[in-house]
């Protein structure tokens, strides 16, 4: 992205900029309730995924072996090709009785506990939030005190920058699901599907689809530095690159502000929301304070 903004409050834009440091928050401490503390759900065709597993798991035993991550079954399976080989598919079904029809029970009944500990892992961790829409007529009034804040514009073109690492927000209708058809099946028949990056990757960058207008890009930093609700980082002073003043910031506040900007961020481009008079949306032009 060439940009990335945050918006803020005037008192926000001021600690911000006076110590050089940005907030950032665990889930707790998010607006959206849901966000990175939903309930995994488990949303499969039972008798599709007992089907392709048992297909898979013969497949496993038999055929030309697959250069996967396994699970504890799937070393299983390994030893039972080495020790037992040849085995019928009718032989090989009745080694392993109804283990995966007794596994997707005991995943149906505990679903619900296993999502809670899997998110009770992520409760302390950090991200940083910023969207890549500068003139969002609602984010002004949600999150910029009314119109009337700040909102701060950073690039990610400086070194070591933490920004490097922000991803786009995927904004979808339902809870996700802990596994889908193919993926259980695949556990199912001996592999392991379930990696830390995938979960993450779900937790961290899901939302539901009630904040799309928002257009979030996040960073993720994991437990951070501690385990307190939140830390104030320092930022290189090259990633904040632009300052945009409210419609209704004031006058008297924009050239506190220009000042303190001024003398500390010399490069920093200033500039301002103005209300267009022919239709519902904001313009960003420069100015001079």
């Amino acid at each position: 992205m060439p940009h990335f903004f945050k918006y803020v409050t005037r008192d926000t834009a001021h600690k911000i900029i006076g110590n050089g440091t940005l907030r950032w928050s665990s889930p707790p401490l998010l607006n959206d309730p849901f966000d990175m503390q939903f309930a995994f759900q488990l949303r499969i065709d039972r008798q599709a995924v007992l089907a392709m597993a048992r297909d898979k798991l013969w497949q496993h035993y038999s055929g030309e072996l697959v250069d996967r991550p396994l699970n504890m079954l799937g070393h299983g399976i390994r030893l039972l090709r080495d020790t037992v080989p040849g085995m019928s598919r009718e032989e090989l079904r009745q080694a392993f009785g109804n283990s995966d029809d007794e596994s997707m029970g005991i995943l149906e009944k505990n679903i619900a506990r296993y999502s809670q500990e899997i998110l009770s892992q992520f409760i302390n961790d950090k991200i940083f939030c910023l969207s890549d829409l500068a003139d969002s007529i609602p984010m002004w009034a949600y999150y910029a005190q009314n119109h009337a804040g700040i909102v701060l514009r950073f690039t990610d073109e400086t070194p070591d920058n933490p920004l490097t690492q922000a991803r786009r927000v995927r904004y979808v209708e339902k809870m996700p699901s802990l596994f889908d058809n193919e993926m259980l099946s695949d556990d199912l028949a001996g592999y392991n599907c379930m990696t830390p990056e995938r979960i993450i990757d779900e937790i961290v960058w899901t939302k539901s689809s009630h904040w799309a207008h928002e257009r979030e890009w996040r960073v993720y930093a994991g437990i951070g530095r501690s385990n307190a609700p939140y830390e104030d980082i320092p930022f290189n002073a090259k990633e904040l690159d632009g300052v945009i003043f409210g419609v209704r910031t004031t006058v008297a506040e924009r050239r506190l502000l220009a000042a303190l900007v001024r003398a500390r961020y010399p490069h920093v481009e200033l500039l301002q929301a103005k209300a267009r008079p022919d239709t519902y949306e904001l313009v960003i032009e420069c100015a001079d304070y």
